[in-house]
């Protein structure tokens, strides 16, 4: 099993919590709350099923330390599971947050409020990414910015043979990635903010080669 700045533990559970709505708390801006996660099912085209399931979602979003009306530090918390039938032995996982300034994501997103529990099982992977997917950026009016929650670099201490690795690779039919207070700060929107998961999983058969994409509910960064 492939590990990514942290440790690797084989398959977790897929009890889940109830699902609710995002809360505002009203003290200083913030925000915190349960999100909604999403779910989908797929058959490629040589059969073979693939489903993925974002759970146990949360955001919690401040007013940065600046304390600048334009500013905004959120902290954000879910897990994936991804199973995969038929032919496949495994698949890449990629997650991230698309994150818009006065960008209209859409509510009729794939994924929305429909969690639905995908089969258990062991025999899979999960990751836990280490530290923060972090830093900050900058947005303007209408622009968006995708933000990955698995960011880490690999190859040897020689700079040039560095590269960053923002996916997960997994064998067997069930793998995936659980995050936890993974941070970023968003400056210079003036505007309102949102956001939405994207979790994107590669699955490669000797008869195809098939891309799931599941894009969470949109969300308020205030």
């Amino acid at each position: 099993m492939k590990k990514i700045n942290t440790r690797v533990a084989a398959g977790f559970g897929l009890a889940g919590a109830a699902v609710m709505g995002l809360t505002s708390l009203g003290a200083g801006g913030a925000a915190a709350g349960p999100l909604p996660g999403g779910y989908v099912t797929k058959t490629l085209v040589d059969g073979t099923p693939v489903t993925v399931r974002l759970f146990d979602e949360s955001v919690n979003v401040q007013r940065a330390v600046t304390n600048v009306a334009t500013s905004r530090e959120v902290w954000l918390s879910g897990k994936v599971k991804v199973t995969v039938g038929g032919k496949a032995t495994g698949g890449t996982i990629a997650g991230g947050y698309l994150v818009g300034c006065q960008v209209d994501f859409g509510a009729g997103a794939k994924g929305g409020a429909g969690v639905e529990v995908a089969p258990g099982g062991s025999g899979g992977a999960t990751v836990t990414p280490g530290g923060n997917a972090g830093g900050g950026f900058t947005l303007g009016p209408g622009k968006s910015s995708y933000v990955p929650v698995i960011n880490t670099t690999s190859g040897d201490s020689t700079a040039y043979k560095k590269y960053t690795v923002n996916g997960y690779t997994f064998k067997g039919a069930n793998g995936g990635v659980a995050y936890s207070q993974e941070k970023f700060g968003l400056d210079g929107c003036a505007g309102y903010a949102s956001a939405k998961a994207k979790i994107r999983v590669s699955v490669n058969t000797d008869a195809v080669k098939g891309v799931i994409t599941l894009y969470g509910k949109p969300f308020s960064l205030g």
